[in-house]
């Protein structure tokens, strides 16, 4: 166990030049590998396609045929609310007196003048029988020769561009929207898509329509959507 024999067992020392010629090919190595893998990061990221941007037809096709509304689904709503007896609609309706508010009046011109003047009843100064009569009559004077016609027709949820005032079918529409003042109607001669189509006509023939008016079903359309997705009505 003498410190000779453990002294003789050891390795001589690497001397530090030799120790320095051994590492640097080592570190060259390591460098030319980082210097690859940049490299082939560089060009995949230059040879990447682009993203292509999102097709334009994809926002225009929003909804595609499925709120299209054809000659044949016109032939059946016309039937649906003309499967009735005819007459005026009931007083205290929402047809009754939406009528009322937006037929019983003079057409000018310059736009729509309201009556103003005493209700007729029965009970005289309530709206009654008398004022839906003279509503109604008045709706089906605009419904034959309309002077105001609301742009309509193009399909669901088209721009202003693209809708029409007529669009040579011969059928007008009564309609309604929600506004800032409250549920409205208006009239059209294009299918008015994403409005409450409430009654059709075909203008060559109002009276036809009138006589076997169904009001029970006119008065259901209130609560759905023509040609666009359903809205909940308020």
């Amino acid at each position: 166990f003498g410190s000779s024999h453990f002294g003789s067992s050891l390795p001589p020392p690497r001397s530090c030049s030799t120790m320095a010629r051994t590492s640097r090919p080592i570190l060259a190595v390591a460098v030319l590998a980082a210097g690859a893998c940049l490299a082939s990061q560089l060009l995949a990221f230059v040879g990447a396609p682009a993203p292509s941007a999102r097709p334009q037809t994809a926002l225009r096709a929003r909804g595609g045929g499925e709120y299209d509304v054809s000659d044949a689904d016109i032939e059946a709503f016309y039937a649906s609310v003309t499967s009735g007896g005819g007459g005026d609609p009931p007083k205290g309706t929402v047809i009754s007196e939406l009528i009322v508010k937006f037929f019983h009046g003079e057409f000018t011109p310059q736009g729509f003048i309201r009556y103003s003047g005493l209700w007729k009843g029965p009970p005289p100064g309530g709206i009654g029988k008398k004022d839906i009569a003279v509503g109604v009559a008045k709706l089906k004077e605009q419904m034959a020769n309309p002077m105001f016609v609301t742009k309509g027709g193009g399909g669901a949820g088209v721009d202003e561009t693209q809708k029409v005032v007529d669009d040579g079918k011969g059928w007008v529409w009564l309609a309604a929207d929600m506004g800032p003042g409250g549920l409205a109607v208006e009239l059209f001669k294009s299918v008015p898509y994403g409005k409450r189509a409430l009654f059709v006509a075909k203008q060559a023939n109002v009276e036809e329509a009138f006589s076997k008016a169904d009001w029970g079903a006119v008065l259901a359309n209130v609560e759905k959507t023509l040609g666009g997705p359903q809205i909940k009505q308020r």
